[in-house]
């Protein structure tokens, strides 16, 4: 068996051929690898390499695509593009408890890194399930993350939170934007207790943006209906069309 590919990569949507935030993704596999200690590179190489591959994968149409920057031992690093389809899109998501555990912050420094076997495990759990997605603990109990998107909370106190950076989670840049929006939303450590008594769950990524999840474990969030906070947040992402 030959080295494993050491980097990181972003995942950005395409909408009618269109790669949503190129600039940013070209921003931020710039940053997550200096993170890393790779040499970066050329974010207009990156920008270019979006561009091309939305429109030979999915012409005018919808899609995603994966660009990495990674290596494997000591060879220069590449670009690479990975495209995929887009899949259903639900209003609302149903979610479960991994059975794996976070690996905490290890030397990824918040990148989306390739190779985690958590997230591997964690992407198999939803493949293998009716679940929309799953919630990553770490050792001492608290949530850090999923296999594929960050979370926001609104506890029972009505205080907007997402885990701790600290914890090990990926920077994503979904979350990002929702951080830029809206200052008031807090780190914080989570337990079992607390995604249990919250008020709403939301699941974070660039590419699907904020979606409400109502279902954990097969028991209600709350009420099981999206709450105030997820109509708000999902606007940053797909604006509701104003009445003229």
């Amino acid at each position: 068996m030959g080295s494993p590919r050491f980097g990181s990569y972003t995942t950005a949507r395409v909408t009618g051929g269109r790669v949503e935030r190129a600039e940013r993704h070209a921003a931020r596999l710039c940053r997550d690898a200096a993170r890393l200690g790779l040499p970066q590179p050329r974010r207009i190489e990156v920008e270019a390499l979006l561009i091309r591959s939305a429109r030979s994968a999915f012409g005018a149409g919808d899609g995603i695509l994966r660009i990495e920057w990674s290596r494997v031992g000591d060879a220069s690093p590449e670009l690479m593009a990975i495209p995929r389809a887009l899949g259903p899109e639900p209003d609302r998501w149903r979610a479960g408890i991994s059975k794996a555990t976070h690996p905490g912050p290890g030397q990824r420094h918040n990148t989306k890194h390739v190779n985690v076997a958590a997230y591997d495990l964690a992407r198999a759990e939803v493949d293998q399930s009716q679940f929309d997605e799953v919630l990553l603990f770490d050792s001492d109990g608290l949530l850090v993350e999923g296999g594929r998107s960050n979370f926001i909370l609104v506890t029972s106190s009505g205080r907007l939170v997402t885990p701790a950076l600290e914890l090990g989670a990926v920077e994503g840049l979904g979350l990002t934007i929702v951080l830029e929006n809206r200052p008031e939303i807090h780190f914080a450590k989570l337990t079992q207790k607390d995604i249990a008594s919250a008020q709403e769950l939301m699941s974070v990524n660039s590419v699907r943006g904020v979606v409400p999840i109502v279902e954990l474990d097969g028991r209600p969030v709350a009420d099981g209906q999206p709450g105030p906070w997820s109509r708000r947040l999902r606007n940053l992402f797909h604006p509701e069309p104003r009445n003229t």
